[in-house]
């Protein structure tokens, strides 16, 4: 499986600047995919592709956007951190997850046996949550409709994101249900869970449990399905249950993130003045875990967002930059880990009264992440700026989760970190983008108003040119689920 899989990412990453530019057919039908190609192999294609599209686009960008990492010396200030983005700057994450993960595994759900069909099934709806979490209305009941024998479908439409939420979890009930009458195998093609269909079962109702928190934030009624999966209780529990695409740090195995920066100019991306700072008002022990001491002065030091261009001659021995825990050639791409599962049912607890008890379980998720990264010090931490009282008003006890789940996701699961951070933001509760008091800097040269951050993707340029149907779009635009 590993030499498979190093094969595969090698592929993968010849076409890094290839797919701007595909015309509208390409980015419908996968011209490399053989309609007599065996569905094991396109699975294990369309799940490392998902992982170069996740840890190598979506992640670094929204590294920047959750104000974890800043652009540091070495690089004149970044478009994308002061704001001044324009829609190709998506087009190669969108071809990535359209054009190859999705048309992979759209096939594989196709045509593979029933077991292969589960895992093809649960990773598409991941994925098109996270498509969905970005860019709000996405091509999907028509979307990889491009051949023939589907409509020849060139121009889809795009679905409303709550129809796109609402059919996931459809998706998910139906799978669930496969699983339990499944009597197929699932093998080395399986590169997330290695072929163990009770993984994918918790991976299928911890993506659905996800599904149904972000719907809660506008919509109170998914309090009873949200009580009766809590109390099924079959979640990603721990670091061997996580779903993740492992890479072993191999020539030619690199997560590729740190691919895509090591092959070209290195690692400029520094420590966010951001998250330095409001770590050190919490006193904060997993800072020294997840960011290096800077060179000069042996002090974690961050830089302010955007500010690189302000400095006379910056070193990057200024400034504190990832540890091999947020940034390695080793480190798995993580599609969703078991703190992340606790945080959304401590979530679930302070909104429904769940049967959880809610203090325990946001205890457990900051300590099941203090535990994943090697940290010590919880209990004082938890009993001190981490102190979650149950009798403390739900904004104030959403604000704790949100702030912490943020900080649990630095160079895990910088996606869900920036979603979160726009679904924490409460009108009565600013807790990230408030001016005078929020955790987020307006960047220095930001092309937008002070306390005004971007809300959501632009759509690609290659959507726009050749799909009518794409809809306007702004930054300020927000998901459905957005406050």
């Amino acid at each position: 499986m590993k030499l498979n899989r190093i094969l595969f990412l090698l592929a993968g990453f010849s076409l890094l600047f290839t797919s701007c530019g595909d015309d509208l057919a390409d980015l419908n039908l996968d011209p490399n995919t053989s309609p007599n190609a065996p569905a094991a192999q396109v699975l294990t294609a369309g799940m490392g592709y998902y992982g170069i599209a996740l840890e190598g686009y979506v992640n670094e960008v929204d590294a920047v956007m959750a104000q974890y990492w800043a652009g540091g010396p070495g690089v004149n200030v970044i478009d994308l951190e002061r704001y001044a983005i324009e829609p190709g700057d998506y087009n190669t994450e969108w071809a990535y997850i359209y054009r190859q993960a999705l048309t992979d595994l759209n096939y594989a759900n196709r045509n593979g046996n029933t077991a292969q069909s589960i895992a093809a099934e649960i990773l598409s709806v991941c994925i098109y949550q996270s498509l969905v979490d970005h860019y709000g209305d996405i091509p999907y009941t028509q979307a990889l409709s491009g051949a023939t024998e589907d409509g020849a479908v060139l121009t889809p439409a795009f679905d409303s994101a709550e129809s796109v939420y609402a059919d996931l979890l459809t998706r998910l009930d139906a799978v669930l249900v496969a699983i339990d009458t499944n009597d197929e195998v699932l093998g080395a093609e399986d590169i997330v869970y290695g072929g163990d269909i009770s993984l994918w079962r918790k991976f299928a109702n911890s993506l659905k449990l996800r599904i149904l928190m972000r719907q809660s934030t506008v919509d109170a009624s998914v309090a009873g399905a949200v009580s009766d999966l809590i109390s099924e209780n079959d979640f990603i529990s721990s670091s061997a249950e996580m779903a993740t695409i492992a890479f072993d740090g191999d020539a030619g195995n690199w997560n590729p993130q740190y691919a895509r920066r090591e092959q070209g100019i290195g690692q400029f991306y520094c420590a966010s003045n951001s998250i330095v700072a409001f770590m050190e008002e919490l006193a904060d022990p997993r800072l020294s875990v997840m960011f290096d001491p800077a060179v000069n002065t042996g002090t974690i030091v961050g830089m302010i967002q955007g500010n690189v261009n302000d400095l006379v001659t910056p070193s990057k021995d200024d400034f504190s930059f990832p540890t091999a825990v947020a940034y390695g050639p080793a480190n798995d791409v993580i599609l969703m880990s078991h703190w992340e599962v606790s945080f959304l049912r401590a979530e679930a607890a302070a909104r429904f009264g769940t049967s959880d008890d809610e203090k325990s379980t946001f205890d457990q998720a900051v300590g099941e992440h203090f535990a994943y990264i090697g940290a010590a010090g919880v209990s004082e931490y938890l009993t001190g700026s981490a102190n979650y009282d149950p009798a403390a008003s739900l904004d104030a006890k959403l604000s704790l989760i949100g702030v912490q789940k943020w900080l649990s996701m630095n160079g895990l699961q910088e996606s869900e970190g920036w979603i979160e951070s726009r679904r924490f933001d409460l009108p009565g509760a600013r807790v990230f983008t408030d001016p005078g008091s929020g955790i987020f800097t307006t960047p220095t040269r930001s092309v937008l108003a002070d306390g005004v951050f971007p809300s959501i993707r632009l759509y690609p340029q290659s959507e726009i040119d050749f799909n009518p149907n794409t809809p306007a779009r702004s930054l300020t635009d927000k998901v459905f689920w957005d406050n």
